[in-house]
C-alpha cells in the first residue's frame, strides 16, 4: 500500500531575524514519501510545507494571529483530510492530504486561562473532530458532515458543544472563529452556535470539575475517542480523567476519575481487542512517571453517568519509580516520562499483539504483550530496548549532547515485507519548544525504529534529520513533535449516509 509520512515541526519559520533570533511564529510539516523511505539506505526528501506561506498566510488578518506551533497532524479516517494542531495560537486546520491545499481554519474559544490546540483527534465514523483546547481548560468539537460517497461538504465548529472542564461565570473572552480558506472546493467551514459561559463547576455525581488533591489542573491533553463513535476518553493534565459522551449538546461528562486512580499528564491513549490502554507520563522538572492503565470501553451515554471511579481501570504498569525525584531520590537525567503509545496488530485480522510504550527521557521503548491473563497485566511486560543502541542518533548544531534520541508521538509503517515491520516516530530537537523538562534530545528528526521479525523488540535503524537554523546559525531550532502515516489511497468510509449526507 502507498503512503506517506506527515511530520509536524514545531519550530518557527518566520520571523527569523538576528533582533529575533529563533523567529516569531509558523512552523514546518514536512512529508516523506512511503517509497523513499522504504529504500535501503532510506532517503531523506520530504516536501516541506511551511505552515504559514504555504498553507494560512491570512491566518493573522482573518482570525487574528498567526498559526504558530504546528503540535500535532491526525488523518480522518478515510485519509482524505489532516487535521493540524497549533498548540500556541489555538487553530485547527484542515488541509486536504491527496492535494496539500488548506480547507479550513478554526480558531478556539479564548477563556479567562487562555486558548490552545494541544490535540485533535477524529472520531472513527469521520463525522466529529474532539479538539483539546488545553489553556483554556475546555473541551471542543467541529462536526463533520458528508456526502453519500463519504466525502466532506462542510466543516462545523459547534460552539454549543463546547464542554468547559472548569466552569463557572466569567470565563469566555472569545467565541471561537471560522474561515473557509478555499471558497471553490465545495466544502463549508463555519462556526455554528456560542459557547455557554457559566457552565456547571460540578460532574454530574455533584463532585467538583477541578478541586486540589481532585483534579488539579484539568487542562486536556489528549482526548482519545473509542470505537463507539461516543465516548472520548480525555486525559488531564493534573491528574484524573474524564469520559465524555461527545455526541451530547453541549458534551456531557459520564465518567469521572480523580487523582488517586489515574496520575498526571496522560497523552497516549489506543484502543485494542476491546479496551482503551491510556498512559500517564511526567507532569514537571525530574519528576518521574510511567504509567499504563487498561480502561472498559463500557459507559453510559448521557444524561446517565457513573460513580467516581467506576468501572476501575486495571494499571498495566506503573514504574517503581513513579513519584521519586531525578537529582534526589534518582540519579540525575534518569526520571522516565511515557509519551506515545504504539500497538503492533496482526495484519490480517487486525487484533492488537504488542503495545510499544515510548519513554522520551531514558530514549527506550518498553513492549506488552495485549493478551490474558489480564488480572495480573504486570506479567505482561516482554521487556525493553533501547533506541541508543545503534548510534545512528548523532548531534545537530547548537546541542551539547550525542546519541540522546527522544521519542515523542509516532506511528505504525502501512510499507515493508511484512507490512508493519517499522515505527515512524518524531525525534525532538535540542531546544523544545514545549515540555522542555523532558524533551530535548540531541538529534531532531524522523526516526525509523526496525522492528523484530516476532515485532516484541526493535532499534533505531535511521534518522532523517531535520534542521531549522537560528538567525546567526549556531542552534538548530528544528522540534518534531508528531509523525503519522497517511495511505496515499484513500480509504473508503463505512458511514449510514442518504442524500443530504451522513448524519
Amino acid at each position: 500500500m502507498e503512503y506517506e509520512v506527515w511530520l509536524s515541526d514545531q519550530a518557527n519559520t518566520q520571523g527569523i531575524t538576528p533582533a529575533t533570533p529563533t523567529g516569531t511564529h509558523g512552523g514546518a510539516i514536512r512529508i516523506y514519501e512511503g517509497a523513499d523511505l522504504d529504500q535501503t539506505p532510506p532517503i531523506n526528501n520530504p516536501l516541506v510545507l511551511d505552515v504559514t506561506a504555504d498553507l494560512f498566510p491570512d491566518a493573522d488578518v482573518t482570525t487574528g494571529a498567526h498559526v504558530s506551533r504546528i503540535h500535532g497532524v491526525s488523518p480522518s479516517p478515510d485519509h482524505r483530510h489532516m487535521a493540524l494542531n497549533f498548540v500556541a495560537s489555538g487553530h485547527l486546520g484542515i488541509v486536504d492530504g491527496e492535494t496539500k491545499k488548506p480547507v479550513c481554519l478554526f480558531r478556539t474559544t479564548n477563556m479567562t486561562t487562555g486558548r490552545q490546540n494541544h490535540m485533535s483527534f477524529w472520531t472513527p465514523d469521520g463525522l466529529h473532530i474532539i479538539v483539546a483546547n488545553q489553556n483554556g481548560r475546555i473541551l471542543e468539537r467541529v462536526d463533520v458532515v458528508r456526502n453519500a460517497q463519504g466525502a466532506p461538504i462542510s466543516f462545523t465548529f459547534n460552539g454549543t458543544a463546547s464542554l468547559d472542564l472548569v466552569g463557572g461565570a466569567g470565563r469566555i473572552l472569545g467565541q471561537p472563529i471560522g474561515v473557509d480558506v478555499d471558497v471553490t472546493d465545495n466544502i463549508v467551514c463555519e462556526v455554528a452556535g456560542v459557547v455557554t459561559d457559566g457552565q456547571p463547576t460540578t460532574t454530574p455525581t455533584g463532585a467538583a470539575k477541578q478541586a486540589a488533591n481532585i483534579r488539579p489542573l484539568n487542562a486536556p491533553i489528549c482526548p482519545i475517542p473509542a470505537s463507539n463513535n461516543r465516548h472520548v476518553f480525555v486525559t488531564l493534565g493534573g491528574g484524573g480523567m474524564f469520559v465524555v459522551d461527545l455526541t451530547a449538546t453541549p458534551m456531557a461528562i459520564v465518567g469521572e476519575y480523580d487523582l488517586s486512580v489515574v496520575r498526571a499528564a496522560g497523552c497516549g491513549g489506543v484502543e485494542t481487542n476491546g479496551f482503551m490502554h491510556l498512559n500517564t507520563g511526567t507532569s514537571g522538572p525530574n519528576i518521574s512517571e510511567f504509567s499504563i492503565y487498561r480502561f472498559t470501553l463500557n459507559y453510559p451515554p448521557a444524561p446517565a453517568f457513573n460513580a467516581p471511579n467506576t468501572p476501575a481501570p486495571l494499571a498495566v504498569w506503573q514504574d517503581k519509580d513513579n513519584g521519586k525525584v531525578a537529582g534526589v531520590d534518582l540519579p540525575a537525567g534518569t526520571n522516565r516520562d511515557a509519551h506515545g503509545i504504539i500497538v503492533v496488530r496482526n495484519n490480517q485480522s487486525g487484533i492488537g499483539l504488542y503495545l510499544h510504550q515510548m519513554d522520551r527521557i531514558r530514549n527506550n521503548v518498553e513492549v506488552f504483550k495485549l493478551s490474558p491473563p489480564w488480572d495480573n497485566l504486570t506479567k505482561r511486560h516482554e521487556g525493553t530496548y533501547s533506541l541508543t543502541a545503534s548510534g545512528v542518533c548523532g548531534g545537530t548544531p547548537g546541542t551539547t549532547k550525542t546519541n540522546d534520541p527522544t521519542p515523542d508521538l509516532g506511528d505504525l509503517t502501512l510499507g515493508g515485507v511484512p507490512i508493519g515491520n517499522r515505527i515512524y516516530v518524531a525525534l525532538r530537537g535540542p531546544f523544545p519548544l514545549t515540555i522542555s523538562h523532558a524533551a530535548d534530545g540531541s538529534c531532531p528528526g524522523l526516526g525509523i525504529i526496525d522492528l523484530s521479525p516476532n515485532r516484541r523488540s526493535g532499534g533505531l535503524s535511521a534518522v532523517m534529520d531535520t534542521t531549522v537554523l537560528s538567525a546567526d546559525g549556531s542552534r538548530n531550532l528544528s522540534d518534531p513533535h508528531a509523525a503519522v502515516v497517511r495511505k496515499k489511497t484513500p480509504l473508503q468510509p463505512t458511514l449510514p449516509c442518504g442524500k443530504k449526507g451522513c448524519k
